[in-house]
């Protein structure tokens, strides 16, 4: 019974929505969040560009989304490292056949591949708080 004729204020239903972020095509349970339609995508891009920001580069492309009804509503990527194969002991492998260069460029193509699918990309600490702490 409240006194005095004072009530709660009115409740309205509120359009919210449930925004998953995803680290190379997985789910990173803890980084989800719960916001209103209007503002999803603006939140899902700055949650996006601080991961951007704070992960650490990986010798493949790890890839930053968030998702949120079943599409992905924002995305960034964070590039590989690359490394020179054409360079051997400090010499650029330049002259002769052209088909060994492309063998190089291939295999280190194919193993990037492997990477990209075996890689798994670590959240850390530091990191984890940088994206939790943003502001609004």
């Amino acid at each position: 019974g409240s006194a005095g004729g004072e009530s709660a204020p009115p409740q309205k239903e509120a359009d919210l929505r449930k925004v998953d972020i995803l680290l190379n095509g997985e789910v990173v349970d803890p980084l989800a969040f719960v916001c209103h339609v209007d503002v999803s995508r603006a939140q899902a891009r700055v949650v996006c560009e601080k991961l951007r920001d704070v992960l650490p580069r990986q010798q493949f492309v790890t890839v930053i989304q968030a998702k949120a009804d079943g599409k992905i509503i924002a995305s960034e990527r964070i590039r590989a490292y690359r490394k020179d194969v054409l360079t051997k002991a400090g010499k650029t492998m330049g002259g002769g056949d052209v088909s060994r260069k492309k063998k190089l460029l291939e295999k280190q193509k194919r193993g990037k591949k492997r990477q990209q699918s075996t890689g798994k990309v670590t959240l850390s600490q530091a990191a984890f708080r940088a994206v939790i702490s943003r502001s609004g």
